[in-house]
């Protein structure tokens, strides 16, 4: 079995990938992060989750021998998975793939195109020829939700010609308290976009998934409502797909009214995609030509776990799932870039 290290121990690594591991009984080795309290932390979360604090090396930045080099020169270490700060990511993925570990890296793959665009050609041109592989934690495209909802914009409703997205959310620290938010590089983001990037991937990636189809042009309006969500908190962008579709993407943090709706229509029916009131679940619906309601299924998405559980599948066969592709992370960042600099033709890798 593949020895795992986790980098980062943050909120979304206790709360997601931890539990993941747990439950697809990884064989975690080692946790990595910027302080030793914080690596603490998260093993003594997992030894309440029934993982021995003794089966579990720590390693940190304030370390003078347990340093992130040191976990990297382990030999029993195959694969690791980072959730770190946008800013901080990249270069810690080009080390671990420089020292020959598998990497499954949270999204967005860079907080810019460039910096991405640099990462995956280092990494196709030297690393990936030697069985190295690199891997971006998208987990709405392996939400069992949005799948089920591929499937069905892909054989029941025809040529998809229109598709519209609203995300709309109200994040108000005067009126509740939101974990995120108080994440010291969310509050003051050194990376465009600021939660409209680091959250605006998510709902592209569904949008491009469940369509199938590219986004090739944008054209959008910015603004940042909430002095606290630098530099911006809302877009409204027209895009444009590559067999002619045309549609629009709505994303707002700072909306008192809330909403999540995916809607794509085909020349044959429409597929739905929305909340539900439980936490996880989505509802996909199909609808014939004329709006009439074909099924209704409300899904729980288990995307996080779904992305752990193919990520050490590939480790362990050597084919990694191409929901995993980094280059399908570039593509998703490419269009929120081009959202939040006012639209234009998508830049290519």
């Amino acid at each position: 079995m593949a020895g795992i290290a986790l980098l980062g121990a943050g909120l979304f690594a206790k709360e997601a990938h931890l539990p993941a591991l747990i439950e697809h009984k990884a064989d975690l080795r080692a946790v990595y992060s910027r302080s030793r309290a914080s690596a603490d932390s998260l093993v003594a979360l997992a030894k309440t989750l029934g993982i021995p604090d003794t089966a579990i090396t720590v390693y940190s930045d304030d370390s003078s021998t347990h340093s992130l080099s040191a976990l990297l020169a382990r030999s029993d270490i195959t694969a690791v998975i980072i959730a770190l700060p946008i800013t901080i990511q990249p270069s810690v993925v080009q080390a671990c793939l420089a020292a020959g570990k598998h990497v499954l890296c949270e999204k967005p793959i860079a907080g810019d195109l460039s910096t991405a665009a640099s990462l995956i050609t280092t990494y196709e041109t030297t690393h990936k020829p030697l069985g190295t592989h690199f891997a971006i934690a998208e987990q709405f495209r392996t939400d069992r939700a949005f799948t089920r909802a591929r499937a069905l914009a892909s054989t029941r409703i025809g040529k998809i010609v229109h598709v519209h997205a609203r995300v709309w959310s109200n994040i108000d620290p005067a009126e509740q308290a939101n974990k995120w938010l108080e994440t010291a590089w969310r509050k003051a983001p050194a990376y465009q976009g600021g939660f409209v990037l680091d959250g605006g991937v998510h709902f592209i990636a569904l949008v491009r998934y469940v369509s199938g189809l590219e986004i090739v042009r944008t054209a959008s309006l910015t603004a940042q409502m909430r002095a606290f969500l630098p530099p911006l908190d809302t877009v409204n962008a027209a895009v444009g797909f590559a067999n002619g579709a045309a549609g629009s993407v709505s994303i707002s943090f700072a909306s008192r009214r809330a909403a999540f709706e995916f809607v794509f229509v085909g020349e044959e029916g429409t597929v739905v995609v929305k909340g539900s009131k439980r936490a996880g679940e989505s509802v996909v619906v199909l609808e014939g030509r004329d709006g009439e309601v074909l099924l209704e299924e409300s899904i729980q998405g288990r995307g996080v776990s779904e992305e752990v559980r193919v990520f050490l599948e590939g480790v362990k066969t050597g084919r990694m799932d191409e929901r995993l592709d980094p280059r399908q992370a570039y593509a998703d960042l490419a269009v929120i870039e081009s959202v939040c600099q006012g639209g234009g033709d998508i830049r290519a890798l």
